[in-house]
């Protein structure tokens, strides 16, 4: 192994890509087979799920069974472990595939679960107590941006260090080689780190103005979705996706109308309408103002 060659920034960007070429293939035949099976409202509550599975089965039939991933045959790179000596040993793949593909589910998860429990703490006694749980409420939102800034700094490892991708990997310490070195091109990591860079530039810049908007007024969110028990929803005012009252109606091409969440979700699958199957791309949609 003392000849061998770490894949660059070009490769590994190149097998990823590819790769999820052939999961978002295999997201959307599972998404397909699931709604005429059990139908819309079912996939639309456990499409997130649906995905992590789908991309559980890819990895499971390649990178799991000690074979190359599609992408990576494509890019002629192969998974190494962190000595460059072997590959890497199947508790570190399953640790890579398990922290890839459920990860961001179960964290996501977890993030709603405290937001809801939150929300949901009754009215404390003591104005201690509350003034505790209003910098919970305050404080929480900060702490899971945190995260997802420390993913960008990520990727911008990446593109100035190459070698790691995804977090996964760089917490398993699982690096490539290139198997065809006259197919490599590290000239090309220059350009890479200059793509670094304006990341860096545009990470900073966007911490300083959140940190402005942070400090000037607090932060509203988009959509807040409340069902009163109570509060009859007739077919005019119902989402055909969630069968809930809408809310933010949006309409189509077609002219169906759907809440704003649901038939963005929907189309980041199917670029069509739930109903009649016309074909549109998002960019159609219209956000209906003081439209009920």
């Amino acid at each position: 192994m003392s000849k061998s060659q770490l894949a660059g920034t070009a490769e590994i960007l190149r097998a990823s890509q590819k790769d999820e070429e052939y999961m978002r293939y295999m997201r959307n035949l599972l998404a397909d087979i699931t709604q005429r099976c059990l139908g819309i409202p079912f996939w639309m509550k456990w499409k997130d799920l649906s995905n992590t599975f789908s991309d559980a089965v890819f990895f499971s039939l390649t990178t799991l069974s000690g074979l190359q991933t599609l992408g990576e045959e494509y890019a002629n790179i192969i998974q190494i472990d962190r000595n460059l000596k072997s590959i890497p040993s199947k508790w570190a793949r399953f640790t890579d595939v398990s922290l890839r593909t459920f990860g961001c589910y179960f964290l996501l998860k977890f993030q709603t679960w405290i937001e809801n429990q939150l929300s949901s703490l009754p009215q404390a006694e003591s104005n201690d107590d509350n003034t505790n749980i209003a910098n919970l409420k305050i404080y929480l939102p900060i702490v899971f941006k945190a995260i997802s800034v420390l993913q960008r700094i990520h990727l911008i490892a990446f593109y100035l260090y190459g070698n790691y991708y995804n977090i996964s990997k760089r917490l398993t310490g699982i690096n490539y080689l290139v198997i065809r070195r006259w197919l490599s091109h590290p000239d090309q990591q220059t350009s890479y780190k200059v793509l670094g860079w304006i990341a860096a530039t545009q990470l900073f810049l966007s911490l300083a103005i959140n940190m402005y908007a942070i400090s000037s007024k607090p932060s509203v969110s988009v959509k807040k979705k409340e069902s009163n028990s109570g509060e009859v929803v007739n077919s005019k005012n119902q989402c055909s996706l969630c069968f809930e009252k809408r809310s933010y109606s949006t309409a189509t091409p077609c002219g169906h109308l759907f809440c704003w969440s649901c038939i963005t979700s929907w189309m980041q699958n199917k670029e069509e309408c739930p109903l009649c199957r016309e074909s549109f791309p998002p960019s159609k949609l219209i956000l209906l103002q003081n439209y009920y």
